[in-house]
């Protein structure tokens, strides 16, 4: 284990509630496991409702608190920029610890996830200081002023997933705290370490106690009391489809705000005009980065038969190259799935498309004995009805069906023929096709001649069931409030 970060994944983890480090009322622990080995590298603990309330009620008295100084938006703006100065002296720790809790390349964690996460706050912490409400003119008898104000929801319960842990959790605090909320976060109970290390981090800058809080455990136990909780206005998810619609069900309950970002089967359409060299690097990455454990992965590929050969080889080139190993290898381009539940469920997926008439074009087997990977896997002939074309796999497999039409109705009907609508990814040089289909496809995030990724500018979020709300911008922001009106008679 590499020394900068052993002797925090060794150390004895507790609940961050109302600025201090608490054990769990019950003395339960969860074992967490290095996905790239299966061994056991720390425990934490396993909260419940007992804990979600005491952490809700410091998040609550943190508020309401008539003597609480340091929050007015320039402080809030200084701090949320504070803890990304913070997180960018200790990237390398974080890199590592992250690294070794979910099993991502340590290149990925020391160059996409930890600057990722200090630019997001660096991003929403300029927001903080430019909330506001409007001057409104009316039109009924008398002299009126007449205006909004943009005030913070409340209490916020931030539930966020295993495959981004620490960016994970940053994009989902810094508008709430640029908002002027309050938080209980819940991180996934697979990868918790990051975040526990984050509140450390957020105590050493100085923000008001309370104002963040930290409670590890189950989604079943801790993730649903924070979700029941009648003092916690606002829900905002990451996660799998099945888990958002058991939130939202629980959420009506209290007429809780409700943001969640759900699954995704996201289609790649590539035209025969396309840069297919840029394509297939675009495409292998998309779907092969993180492992395939990426919501907004282009999952389903649908190419047109001129152009089909030379681009499915092509991407089965890069994936053959692809080095695959433990994270903390420097060398290792693919890591191990996070758990080994989760191999099984990507393995089973691909032995039932193999079994529904799928081709293996490459891959599709789990490599060695120890740790949990699985080779990047493309999967040919596939159809609608197929479980791999139906359902999210979340792992590193594509699956490719071919088109010959040129009407982009017929076209897109195909792309759009999914219960998800989080992404869309589309390569052509003709302009009148790429803006055809941006209108016509279902989806709350499209790039054209590009793969994944984006701006904390741009909403994100998603159509039918991959979620509602958008995160991220003046959207993402504003999500975090509440908008009253005023008319005062003058």
């Amino acid at each position: 284990m590499p020394t900068t970060a052993e002797t925090f994944v060794a150390s004895t983890h507790r609940l961050f509630i109302g600025g201090r480090w608490e054990d769990g009322r019950a003395g339960e622990r969860i074992d967490v496991e290095d996905p790239s080995t299966g061994e056991r590298i720390a425990s934490v603990v396993a909260g419940g409702a007992e804990d979600i309330d005491r952490a809700v009620n410091a998040a609550q008295r943190a508020l309401d608190d008539p003597h609480r100084t340091g929050w007015s938006p320039a402080d809030r703006t200084r701090l949320i920029w504070a803890l990304a100065d913070a997180i960018d002296a200790h990237a390398d720790e974080l890199a590592e610890i992250e690294t070794l809790d979910v099993g991502k390349p340590l290149r990925n964690s020391r160059n996409i996830d930890i600057p990722g996460a200090a630019a997001a706050l660096r991003y929403f912490s300029g927001w903080a200081t430019k909330i506001g409400g409007e001057t409104m003119p009316v039109s009924i008898p008398g002299d009126w002023h007449a205006y909004t104000v943009r005030e913070a929801v409340g209490v916020v319960g931030q539930i966020i997933p295993w495959n981004y842990p620490l960016m994970g959790a940053v994009t989902k605090m810094a508008p709430a705290l640029a908002a002027g909320c309050s938080i209980v976060l819940k991180p996934a109970e697979q990868t918790p370490l990051s975040a526990l290390r984050m509140g450390q981090l957020i105590e050493s800058v100085g923000f008001p106690s309370g104002t963040v809080n930290i409670v590890t455990g189950h989604g079943r136990s801790a993730g649903a009391a924070l979700v029941q909780h009648p003092g916690v206005a606002k829900i905002s998810f990451t996660g799998s489809t099945a888990t958002g619609k058991g939130i939202v069900r629980a959420a009506s309950e209290t007429i809780k705000r409700v943001t969640v970002e759900l699954g995704g089967k996201s289609p790649v359409i590539v035209f025969p005009d396309a840069d297919l060299e840029k394509a297939a690097v675009a495409i292998a990455q998309g779907i092969f980065l993180n492992s395939g454990q990426t919501c907004s992965a282009g999952s389903h590929l649908f190419v047109h038969r001129a152009v089909a050969e030379p681009l499915v080889a092509a991407i089965c080139d890069i994936a053959r190259e692809m080095r695959l190993g433990p994270g903390m290898d420097i060398q290792t381009q693919l890591g191990p799935l996070v758990s080994a539940q989760h191999l099984e469920k990507v393995l089973g997926f691909v032995e039932q498309g193999r079994r529904d008439g799928a081709t293996i074009a490459i891959g599709g087997l789990r490599r060695g004995d120890r740790g949990y990977f699985v080779e990047p896997t493309v999967l040919t002939g596939t159809r609608p009805g197929m479980s791999v074309v139906d359902e999210e796999i979340f792992g590193p497999v594509l699956c490719v069906s071919i088109f010959d039409e040129t009407d982009l109705d017929a076209i897109a009907e195909k792309a759009n023929a999914t219960v998800y609508g989080l992404a869309a990814y589309v390569w052509t040089r003709d302009v009148r096709i790429a803006h055809g289909l941006v209108r016509r496809l279902k989806a709350g995030s499209i790039r054209v001649n590009a793969g994944g990724g984006g701006d904390f500018a741009m909403p994100v979020g998603g159509y039918k069931q991959s979620g509602f709300g958008r995160e991220n911008g003046r959207l993402g922001v504003e999500a975090y409030t509440e908008l009253k009106s005023v008319m005062m008679a003058v």
